[in-house]
């Protein structure tokens, strides 16, 4: 069984910041694992997302695997060089600035043949797009229903001596009277 690998050197971006988002797919299905990273708004989850495509496309176009097939199985941070840059300061000093780099090695491996039978029959399990496109005014009716109940228990009453502005806010005797500006 090969183990499929695709490397990310010299990526701006510190390895302290790019391993808080490796933790969270590490060990995680391919699917799982982009379905993770395109909605995250942190900053390495972007060139992640294009390292684990890439690792896709090396399994697809070398081993032939399937893509729900596979998981990660490792994947390193490493600290890469360092810029050295300096930064001027108050009575002439110059402070350094290390603006640091990290390189990404992810190894995707491909899962066990019983968990391989297990997914395959949960898809087939899941919904056609067909299907789905079919109820649209069942769902619509649905949301009628829940927009005609009140949100928190019973809709308050309003007496007949309130009355309300075209805000929605109430308005009573008391704060017509009291505003600061003339009626």
């Amino acid at each position: 069984m090969p183990q499929i690998t695709a490397k990310l050197n010299y990526l701006r971006i510190a390895p302290r910041k790019v391993r808080a988002v490796v933790d969270l797919i590490k060990g995680l299905d391919v699917d799982l694992a982009e379905a993770q990273l395109r909605y995250l708004t942190r900053r390495p989850a972007k060139p992640l997302l294009k390292l684990l495509n890439s690792a896709v496309a090396n399994a697809r176009q070398n081993a032939g695997l399937n893509k729900n097939h596979l998981y990660i199985k490792e994947i390193t941070v490493d600290e890469g060089m360092k810029l050295k840059r300096y930064k001027p300061k108050g009575f002439s000093l110059i402070m350094p600035i290390q603006k640091k780099t990290s390189h990404i090695r992810i190894v995707l491996d491909e899962l066990s043949e019983e968990t391989k039978k297990k997914k395959d029959e949960l898809i087939a399990k899941m919904p056609k797009l067909e299907a789905v496109k079919e109820k649209p005014a069942d769902l619509k009716v649905e949301k009628e229903a829940k927009a005609e109940k009140p949100r928190f228990g019973k809709e308050k009453q309003i007496p007949s001596t309130q009355k309300k502005s075209r805000f929605g806010e109430i308005k009573t005797l008391g704060r017509r009277i009291f505003r600061r500006k003339a009626v």
